[in-house]
Formats: C-alpha cells, structure tokens, sequence
C-alpha cells in the first residue's frame, strides 16, 4: 500500500523533539504569544466559546489552559440511568462492537491485538478477550477532558511509552497497530459490569496526558500505578477523570455480553460527552 505524504512523513519527523517544543509553546503565558495562539486556533477550528466555562479568552493563562478547558455546568447533560453507558469524550465514533480472539477493529482491513493495547495479559485483560469495545476520535476542535462512561472504582493506571503518529482518520486507516504504538495511558475500574478499560491514547503534539489522580504523566518508562484500600477512588458516571494536552483517541472496553447498543450508531458518527452509547443487559447466565 502505497502511504499518503502526510502519513509517511511522520516517520521522519522528530516526534519527541517537536513534542518537547509544542509543550513549552502551549504553555507559554507571554501574552504575545499566547493570545495570537489561541485566537488563531480558535477561529480556525471554529471553536464554540459560549459553551466554555470562560468565554474570553483572556481569561487563559496559556494556550494549554485554553486547549483543555472545562466547559459550563450543563451543557454536557449525562443521558440515561446508572445501567447506560455513555461517551466519555466529544469525538468522532470511528469504531465498535466486539472483540473477536482479543482483536480490536483499527480500520478496514487493520485489527490490533487487545492485551497489547492495554499492556497486560493477566486475568482482568482475559475477561476482556471478547469484550464490547468503542474507539473514539477527538479532533482539534472538540472538548478534550475524558469522563467516566460508568460508574466505577479505580484499580489500576498503567502508562505505557510510545511513539506519537497522528491517530486522525487517514493515518489510522494505513498504519498498522497504530493504537499499539504511540504512548498511552491505561485507567483500569470495577464497575456494575465488571473490570472496564479506558485507554487514552496519545498521538502528534500530544506532549502529556493528565489524569485526575496522578496529574501529568511525564513521559519515559513503563510505569504502573495499584490502588489498595486506603487509596479507594470511586467515581460517579460522568465525573471527569483526565484530560489531553492536544488532541489524540478514546479506546472503551468492557466485558462481553453486557453492552446493548443504542440504535443509529455507525462509524464517523460525531457523539458529545455524555450521550448514551449503550445499556448494560443481564448478567451473561442469569
């Protein structure tokens, strides 16, 4: 298959060294640089500032700040009843449905390996074998904090080194394993339908990922994070528990046989934070 420039490219480019320099840009607080930024970035991607928590964007300290910002009370309503599962993020749905022998769709003609994904092959990674899984897209323009789809307690945050290719729709549909490659973070929780894996994927200019818990993550070995019981965090579905410092991908995965999808969802579909994705069915048994 023969790649596209801006796909190819990418190999080439220093992606640490322009990560290391897209991070002091973005948190320049130089008014001289951060305003014409943010204006910039604002107008290009036709950002909608009335749903922001600070609509002036005077009010950030740096294009970061600006980047992830929080947005009003309310305006992301969370649908559904504590058995719905929703997005837990604004994106772009690019796939879903179930593992099949512990693959993940990437793309047509592109699948991955689900314990290569999430770093571990032990017991919690087994039940997810053939687990329902979602794979959500955010591009520049959308909200960029991540949000729990259910309710649940956290058990495990696993951050995983890698490379930092885009992971927009071109480079995803030729490069393989992509979602394997590039650097992430894995948030593990108990929940009503058993171990649930958030995968928060880093990408190009991506230059951290932050969670609620830990903070910013800094890049370089593989790290791992347990919980015991007198570090219990349990969050409400919905409660916002990361964010990304430029724009990257959401990777849901829950056991089999749970997930009922709602109606109308195909891939490309835009969702918002807080939309249902589906509703979880009887034990498998019961």
């Amino acid at each position: 298959m023969r790649l596209p420039f801006r796909v190819w490219a990418q190999y080439l480019l220093p992606q640490r060294l322009l990560a290391a320099l897209v991070y002091r840009a973005a948190r320049c607080t130089w008014p001289a640089l951060k305003r014409p930024l943010i204006r910039w970035f604002a107008g290009r991607y036709a950002i909608d500032l009335s749903e922001a928590e600070h609509s002036n964007v005077e009010a950030y300290e740096s294009f970061n700040a600006f980047f992830a910002r929080a947005l009003k009370a309310g305006v992301r309503p969370i649908e559904g009843d504590e058995d719905t599962v929703i997005s837990p993020v604004d994106g772009q749905l690019m796939q879903f449905g179930t593992a099949r022998r512990g693959a993940l769709i990437q793309a047509k003609g592109l699948s991955y390996p689900m314990d290569e994904l999430v770093g571990e092959s032990g017991s919690r990674a087994a039940r997810l074998q053939r687990g329902d899984y979602v794979t959500l897209y955010l591009a520049p323009s959308h909200y960029h904090r991540v949000h729990l789809p259910l309710a649940g307690t956290l058990t495990r945050t696993r951050y995983i080194p890698g490379s930092r290719f885009s992971v927009d729709p071109t480079t995803a549909s030729v490069v393989p394993r992509l979602l394997c490659r590039n650097e992430r973070v894995v948030c593990w929780f108990d929940t009503a339908a058993g171990p649930l894996a958030l995968v928060l994927v880093g990408a190009l200019n991506v230059s951290s990922i932050s969670t609620r818990w830990l903070g910013e993550i800094a890049s370089g070995a593989l790290r791992v994070w347990d919980e015991d019981g007198s570090t219990q965090r349990r969050f409400a579905r919905g409660d916002e528990i990361g964010a990304f410092n430029l724009g990257s991908t959401v990777i849901l995965i829950l056991p089999p046989g749970r997930l009922m999808w709602r109606e109308g969802l195909h891939p490309g579909r835009r969702l918002n934070m807080g939309e249902a994705l589906g509703a979880l069915g009887p034990q498998p048994g019961t």
